[in-house]
């Protein structure tokens, strides 16, 4: 059975996220430990609530998305150092939060070559695993400077990172198309994930984030679209999730809304192509 989730607001409180999960019949569920672009951290709930809450709920994975305000493959001292702080703090939150994973951006190419970059990234990602934790690396777009964007960037940044054991892969679908890799067809998909094996490692792979995009495929654009609104066709979708469900991979839906009614219309097309049940108590 498919494990579904989705990235919700913590605006109204944790406690509410993840019981409005539950009221969807969300298996797993992602968060923002604090403001994604900025700002002080605001104190988290008491640890073992939250473990309640979780078990309350059934949600299981946990995942954590860290801020998008710091650039883990900075070069330059200062911005390094900065990244290197902040995502050490989002480690312990996402450990006192009992969650699973901390899903970590790859940074942006600063002024020095890819392979500098992959390398100052690769050492930061072994800095704050300095601290407990499972560290996850999200491909990216390709938009500017972005790193992370191509399979084959990432089989790099994995070679620099070595035997560790704490750290894996998120796919996001949105950005895979904006890069280029089409996930229109059954065929399609299969060559995409044939290729990821070969070059990352599907064990290494540890949830999708399954999102459609308005923009064509190959044009580094991202904007993230509700379920067949965009690039994806049902036959590549269809696809997608039973590979989905064959290897265990965690759903997680960042199509456009803050909460599970404004991708209710996912839950339907999910619902058609698996037969999954959808819950609304």
């Amino acid at each position: 059975m498919i494990v579904l989730g989705g990235q919700l607001s913590t605006a109204k409180g944790l406690d509410y996220a993840i019981f409005h999960a539950a009221q969807y019949g969300l298996g797993t569920l992602q968060v923002f430990s604090r403001s994604p672009v900025g700002g002080q951290s605001k104190p988290l709930p008491k640890t073992g609530t939250v473990t309640g809450w979780l078990e309350q709920a059934h949600i299981r994975p946990f995942f954590v998305h860290a801020p998008y305000f710091v650039n883990a493959a900075a070069t330059e001292p200062q911005m390094k150092n900065r990244a290197r702080v902040v995502l050490s703090e989002e480690m312990i939150r996402v450990k006192r939060l009992h969650g699973d994973y901390l899903i970590l951006h790859p940074g942006h190419q600063q002024e020095t070559s890819i392979e500098e970059s992959l390398d100052a990234l690769s050492q930061t990602i072994r800095y704050i695993l300095k601290k407990p934790g499972f560290v996850l690396i999200e491909n990216a777009a390709g938009q500017g400077r972005e790193l992370g964007a191509s399979l084959d960037d990432l089989a790099r940044l994995f070679a620099h990172l070595g035997r560790l054991r704490r750290v894996g892969f998120l796919l996001d679908t949105a950005h895979a198309m904006a890069f280029g890799y089409a996930l229109t067809t059954a065929d399609d998909v299969s060559r995409f994930f044939d290729q990821l094996d070969q070059k990352i490692g599907l064990k290494r792979l540890k949830g999708i984030h399954l999102n459609d995009n308005m923009y064509p495929i190959g044009t580094k654009r991202d904007r993230h679209a509700h379920l067949l609104t965009g690039q994806m066709h049902p036959e590549g979708l269809k696809k997608l999730l039973a590979l989905a469900n064959g290897h265990n991979w965690p759903i997680i839906l960042e199509t456009p809304g803050k909460d599970m009614v404004a991708r209710h219309q996912d839950l339907e097309v999910i619902a058609q192509l698996t037969g999954h049940e959808l819950k609304m108590s």
